[in-house]
């Protein structure tokens, strides 16, 4: 409560609010930054209206990134400003290239991009902390966290780069990293220090014996000692959330930037790119004594946009200005169809006007790719990834949306079309007389998170990749459950309300399949429910309090994580939950006995299944397959191949 009530009352401004301009012998500072790249190497399909009609292109990746970031770089070195390029989290998960090359392709690559430090982000744990720890060894840059305890967590414990904060001298108008502050010999110090999320283990159960501090306690420690030091300029690299930046901002005393992550927030208008308008790019918050401020940025998502901003010092070392903004990096490739192929491409003065065009747009650069980067990506990556998409499934002929909080990335308060789509894949595929032959439960209706689903389907050919490596990433075991019409109630409600806290993660909100739900903001972070129905013989019903029903989830969601307790809470004394993965290509069952809940010595709070016949589901082993929630949307749309080619009717709104 302490961080929303500083938050209400703290005083925001907007870009470039300094009552003086900076002395000439006072620093200014460059932060160029990327964050929630999660593997996107290549460029992302986009959009744009010219002249009323849709021009189809490709924005961001990698190569681009790194054209833009060492230009930046470059501009910097030729206006004597000290620059450093931060990375704000979630490096990990998201594409086909991390499918097939996981942690190696992003120490490939990422060591290329010349980061001076990058955050630990909560999809880092996905793949183990084996995994991590090779990624933490390898990588040219420290991955930073002020507020983790590695200590009793053998993996990690060892390990010399991930550690609390990175210190940099400033040198001839550059800054240069130094490993101990007795380094700096009377020069002036920048340091940059990490925040992880507090409650990691209820995002991402793998994190070993790990323990996760508060934020906000973690901060104003570090920066208490970092000043007692000598350090007159203090950088917080987070991967938290928009939000709980800006809360941050507002309950400590000392730092002079928060570069984010982890809300995928592309801060500024991007309306112009169907892309919504966020908060303000570069805000300054009032710190708690009244007298410091704190400039809060970052920038997107997927390697689409990089985010430069530019912090003036007085002599004191206090901020005294922030400017700057995020521009999202376009293409000369331009189209007149969704599905971009060479039959629709732009050629001659057609080609050159749109690209005046696009060049001239808000925020936007057209940027070429590095050659080398780009080299490498073909040579060594693309081969295998072209050959993992397998077989065309589907024609989409318009993009199938996916946003994780409706309202947000302008979509409507519908949302997510996508995550429908899968939760009514997840029916139709458990309700299969072969998959029920083995389950022996027929599914009443279908909760899938948001965040279970990692980008959208763009339109054009539809391939089986898209799905497993793209749309449905994770190990995703199906789970059926009993749970009755007020306990359903309940999930929703708090579900939903807990996405509605500002600074709240967002990956938890739940949409539905063969249900349907009105969910309004009553209160600041409350949501009620006034409708609540699910469909049964050509018809929609009310859902009854006391009756129960046969629930399809995730197997993570189901045993509560992400902020689904409640299904937690049923199932801590006993279950008659069954969860399905596939051996050999067919489905096979393993029930639960009960889900436990686990405390660390911080208080964090983590959830596991008890099967009944063994430890844990077999996902690594021979002829085993977690992806069940990949292969029903697979098989729904093999089965229904007209499906993506109409609008589906939506189950979830929010009303805000």
């Amino acid at each position: 409560m302490r961080i929303l009530s500083l938050l209400s009352i703290s005083v925001f401004f907007s870009v470039g609010c300094a009552t003086q301009p900076p002395s000439e012998n006072a620093l200014t500072l460059n932060i160029i930054h990327i964050n929630d790249t999660h593997s996107h190497f290549d460029a992302s399909p986009a959009s744009v209206m010219q002249d009323g009609e849709p021009v189809y292109t490709f924005i961001g990746g990698h190569p681009r990134i790194l054209t833009q970031a060492q230009q930046l770089k470059r501009r910097s070195v030729q206006d004597k400003i000290p620059a450093l390029f931060l990375h704000g989290g979630d490096a990990f998960k998201g594409s086909a290239y991390f499918e097939l090359f996981e942690q190696r392709i992003n120490i490939d690559v990422l060591n290329r991009m010349h980061i001076d430090a990058m955050v630990l982000g909560n999809h880092e744990f996905d793949i183990g902390l084996a995994k991590l720890s090779d990624f933490i060894g390898k990588v040219n840059f420290p991955l930073l966290a002020a507020n983790v305890d590695t200590a009793e967590e053998p993996a990690l414990a060892g390990s010399k780069n991930i550690k609390p904060y990175a210190l940099f001298v400033v040198e001839q108008h550059q800054l240069h990293a130094i490993a101990d502050i007795a380094e700096a010999k009377g020069r002036e110090l920048v340091a940059v220090f990490g925040l992880a999320l507090e409650d990691m283990r209820a995002i991402a159960p793998e994190t070993g014996a790990l323990v996760f501090h508060n934020e906000i306690h973690s901060a104003q420690r570090t920066v208490d000692m970092l000043t007692a030091q000598g350090v007159k300029h203090i950088i917080a690299l987070t991967h938290l959330g928009h939000q709980r930046d800006l809360a941050v901002a507002a309950a400590v005393n000392g730092i002079d930037a928060i570069v984010g992550g982890h809300s995928h927030s592309l801060l500024g208008d991007f309306r112009h790119w169907g892309l919504g308008q966020q908060r303000p790019y570069a805000e300054l918050v009032i710190n708690p004594d009244g007298q410091g401020r704190t400039c809060v940025v970052q920038a997107g998502q997927f390697a689409q946009a990089i985010g430069q901003a530019q912090l003036s010092f007085n002599n004191a070392g206090q901020l005294i200005r922030c400017n700057g903004q995020n521009t999202l990096l376009a293409s000369r490739d331009y189209f007149s169809s969704a599905q971009r192929n060479e039959q629709s491409r732009f050629t001659g003065s057609k080609q050159q006007n749109t690209e005046q065009y696009v060049a001239a747009l808000p925020r936007t650069a057209i940027v070429a790719e590095d050659a080398s980067l780009r080299q490498l990506l073909d040579t060594n990556y693309k081969p295998a990834v072209s050959r993992a998409y397998g077989e065309q499934i589907a024609v989409a002929e318009r993009k199938i949306n996916h946003v994780r909080l409706p309202g947000s990335g302008g979509s409507s308060n519908h949302g997510s079309e996508l995550a429908g789509l899968v939760a009514d894949a997840m029916v139709y595929w458990l309700n299969r007389s072969d998959v029920r032959a083995v389950s022996g439960q027929n599914v009443d209706f279908a909760l899938i998170g948001a965040g279970n689903i990692r980008s959208a389907i763009e339109a054009g050919n539809v391939y089986e990749g898209h799905v497993r490596l793209d749309v449905l990433p994770f190990n995703t075991p199906l789970s059926v459950i009993s749970i009755s019409g007020a306990q359903l109630e309940k999930l929703l409600t708090e579900t939903i309300s807990a996405t509605l806290v500002p600074g709240a993660h967002s990956g938890k909100f739940p949409y539905t399949g063969k249900l349907r739900y009105i969910a309004s903001e009553v209160a600041a972070g409350k949501a009620e429910l006034s409708q609540l129905q699910f469909w049964r013989d050509g018809k929609w019903q009310n859902i009854q309090p006391e009756h129960v029903y046969t629930m399809a989830t995730t197997q993570y969601l189901a045993d509560g994580n992400d902020g689904w307790q409640v299904l937690q809470q049923i199932q801590q004394h006993s279950s008659d939950r069954r969860d399905i993965i596939l051996q050999h290509g067919q489905p096979a069952v393993f029930s639960v006995n009960k889900v436990t809940a686990t405390m660390d010595s911080s208080g964090a709070t983590s959830f596991s299944a008890v099967y009944n016949d063994i430890g844990k589901l077999p996902c690594d082993a021979q002829g085993a397959d977690c992806k069940v929630a990949a292969r029903a949307v697979i098989d729904y749309l093999k089965a229904t191949p007209s499906l993506l080619s109409q609008p589906r009717q939506p189950t979830v709104t929010l009303l805000r």
